[in-house]
Parts: C-alpha cells; sequence; structure tokens
C-alpha cells in the first residue's frame, strides 16, 4: 500500500539543481494556497522547535486539525529537507488507536508488500510499547488519591 506516488515528484534527475525548489513547485501545484502554507509552516516551525529541543505541534489551514493528506505532505517534506531524495516512498501505517500514521521508505519496501508490513509490525510494536512506557510513568508519577 503506497500512498505517497504523488508526494515525491518522478523523474528528478540526480543532479537536479534545487531539488527543494522543484518539490515545493511540485507540492504548491497538488495543495491550494491556504494547505501549501500550512504545510509550510508546519515545517518550519517544526525545525526550529526541534532545533530548541522542543516536541512540535502543529495545525492545518483553518488552525484546526492537521487532515491526513497534509500530514502526507508534510512528512514527505521532511524527508526532502532531511535527505535531499525524492525518490522515497509514503506507506500508510495505522496507529493503536486507529488513527492513519505514515512511514518513509526505500521504494524497494513501498513495492514489496511483506517488506512494508514489516516495518509497519517494527512501528506497531514501537508504538505500542512507547504507550506502555508513558503509562507506567504516568501510574509512577500520579499521586494516589
Amino acid at each position: 500500500m503506497n500512498d505517497a506516488s504523488d508526494h515525491f515528484p518522478a523523474g528528478l534527475p540526480a543532479d537536479a539543481g534545487d531539488v527543494l525548489d522543484t518539490y515545493l513547485q511540485a507540492l504548491a501545484s497538488r495543495c491550494g494556497r491556504a494547505e501549501f502554507e500550512a504545510v509550510i509552516a508546519a515545517v518550519r516551525d517544526t525545525c526550529g522547535m526541534l532545533s530548541d529541543g522542543h516536541p512540535a505541534v502543529f495545525a492545518g489551514p483553518d488552525g484546526g486539525s492537521f487532515p491526513p493528506n497534509l500530514q502526507r505532505e508534510y512528512l514527505a517534506l521532511l524527508a526532502v529537507l532531511m535527505t535531499g531524495r525524492t525518490d522515497l516512498k509514503i506507506i500508510k501505517v495505522p496507529s493503536p488507536d486507529g488513527q492513519p500514521g505514515w512511514a518513509v521508505v526505500e521504494p524497494d519496501i513501498a513495492e514489496d508488500p511483506r517488506a512494508a508490513d514489516a516495518v509497519r509490525r517494527r512501528v506497531a510494536a514501537a508504538e505500542a510499547d512507547r504507550i506502555r512506557a508513558a503509562d507506567a510513568l504516568t501510574a509512577l508519577f500520579t499521586p494516589e488519591p
């Protein structure tokens, strides 16, 4: 299941002058102005917050939730910024609570259902571990009534 064939522009030569500029042009053509600005603001804020050691929180174009289509665009743009690559793929990785989640993977993994499912299992197991640890810490530090 590959949900990102339209997120990373295909056919860019390896020596493309400005991969980010080309990617941003493709992103702008896929999104409306408000959605494009929301994705750009989220990535800008994420980079700033992470560089300052803070967790990132972002909102959609209306100030509300960040819908799944913008989550994918956000993740794709971060992947381009971090790797300089546009050949990566995004696969859907459902979270334990049923909300959509996404993972950036190599193209060969996205195209191999068994490999993609293995990534999904690893991500789900890591998320389950994180939830268990958070619950244990909450229980440990919650005062008894």
